[in-house]
C-alpha cells in the first residue's frame, strides 16, 4: 500500500497537515434545508472534507429489522439531493464524500465520481462488498470499529487483491459514545504495524480530548461526528458530535496541535535564544578569592545568569590560579585565571 496518496487536491499521510472529515451522516434528517446548515457548519470551522451516509433501507436491512427500516427511512436522500448537496460542499471549498451502506448505492458512488470511498465499521468481513467498492478505482478509508487484529489482515488482503493500493485505515470503537477507557488510541500503532498506508482515527467520543490525542500519536485522517440538532430521540449519532458551539474550536485546536508536535528533533527551539541569558548558569566565585590563590571545588558555584564560563567548564578550572582578586558571587573570567 503507497504510503502517501492524494484525494482531490490534497495529499494523505506523510508531513502533510491531517486531513479533517465532517461527517454529518443522517444529521440532515432527509431535510435538504438542515443538510445546507450542516454544510455552513463545516465549512465555517475550516473542515476538509463534508461527509454523509447513503443507503436503501430495504437493501440495507433484513425483514426483522422492521423498527430500523422505519427510523432510517424518512433520513433518506434521492440521488439528485445528494448530487444538489455535492455541488453546494464544492462551492464551500471542501470536498464531499459519501459511504454507500448497501449495494444499491455503488451504482450512485460512481454517478457522484467523489474523491475517495469512505468504509464505515459495519462492513467489518464483507470482503466481496469491500472488493466491489475497491473496484471503483478510487482511494478509500476505512473504519476498523470491532476489528481485531487478524480483521486487519484479513481486510488488507481482499483490497491488495484488486490492485488497489491507495488505501487509508481508521481506528474507531463503534460505540455511541465510546467510554474514555475503551477508546484505545494506541491501537494506532498496532494499525501501523501490520499496514505501511496512512493511519487515522474516527471518533465517537462526547468531547474532544481523543481527537487532539489520536492527531497529537500521529493520526493522518480524523473523522468527527457533526450535528445542529441535539436531544434527538431515536438517534444516537448527535450524542458524539462536534456543533456550532465547539467545531471551529476542535478544528483549530487540531492545527495548533499538528503546529506543536514540530520536526521531532531535538534541538534548541529559535524561541529558546532570550531564556538561555537568563535560565543558564556561569561560573562564579562562592567567596571572594585573591590573586595566587588556586581554585578548589568549594571556591567556586554556577548561578544565573549565563554570559561568563559555562558550568559545563567548571571542573576544568579545578587547580588553577587567579591572577586578580575575585568578589563574592562575581563571574569567574579566562582572562583572571592562569
Amino acid at each position: 500500500m503507497k504510503k502517501t496518496f492524494k484525494i482531490a487536491h490534497r495529499v494523505v499521510g506523510g508531513d502533510a497537515p491531517c486531513l479533517f472529515i465532517a461527517e454529518a451522516g443522517v444529521a440532515h434528517f432527509g431535510d435538504m434545508g438542515m443538510a445546507r446548515d450542516l454544510v455552513d457548519l463545516a465549512a465555517e470551522g475550516n473542515s476538509d472534507v463534508f461527509k454523509i451516509q447513503i443507503f436503501d433501507v430495504d437493501t440495507l436491512l433484513s425483514a426483522e429489522a422492521e423498527e430500523w427500516k422505519d427510523r432510517l427511512r424518512p433520513r433518506n436522500l434521492t440521488l439528485d439531493q445528494v448530487f444538489e448537496l455535492k455541488e453546494f460542499v464544492e462551492s464551500k471549498g471542501m470536498l464531499f464524500m459519501a459511504t454507500a451502506h448497501d449495494q444499491s448505492r455503488l451504482s450512485w458512488l460512481e454517478e457522484l465520481d467523489l474523491p475517495a470511498i469512505k468504509v464505515g465499521s459495519g462492513e467489518l468481513g464483507n470482503h466481496w462488498f469491500l472488493k466491489k467498492l475497491a473496484k471503483l478505482g478510487k482511494p478509500m478509508i476505512v473504519s476498523t470499529g470491532m476489528y481485531a487484529e487478524q480483521d486487519v489482515v484479513e481486510l488488507l488482503e481482499a483490497i491488495e487483491s484488486t490492485g488497489n493500493d491507495e488505501l487509508a485505515l481508521l481506528h474507531c470503537v463503534t460505540s455511541y459514545p465510546t467510554p474514555a477507557g475503551d477508546v484505545n488510541i494506541a491501537a494506532m500503532d498496532s494499525l501501523a504495524r501490520v499496514f505501511s498506508g496512512p493511519v487515522g482515527y474516527s471518533d465517537h467520543t462526547e468531547d474532544h480530548l481523543a481527537v487532539l490525542g489520536a492527531v497529537a500519536r500521529g493520526a493522518k485522517i480524523v473523522e468527527k461526528h457533526i450535528t445542529i440538532l441535539r436531544d434527538i430521540p431515536n438517534a444516537q449519532d448527535w450524542k458524539v458530535s462536534a456543533g456550532p458551539e465547539d467545531l471551529a474550536q476542535l478544528v483549530d485546536d487540531i492545527r495548533k496541535m499538528e503546529t506543536m508536535i514540530g520536526s521531532g528533533v531535538k534541538k534548541p527551539a529559535e524561541c529558546e535564544a532570550g531564556g538561555m541569558s537568563w535560565a543558564l548558569k556561569s561560573v562564579v566565585a562562592v567567596r571572594q578569592l585573591p590573586a595566587g590563590h588556586v581554585l578548589a571545588e568549594a571556591d567556586i558555584t554556577t548561578k544565573r545568569p549565563a554570559g561568563g564560563i559555562p558550568a559545563d567548564q567548571m571542573e576544568k578550572l579545578l587547580g588553577r590560579v587567579t591572577s586578580r582578586c575575585f568578589a563574592k558571587d562575581e563571574k569567574i573570567d579566562l582572562t583572571g585565571i592562569e
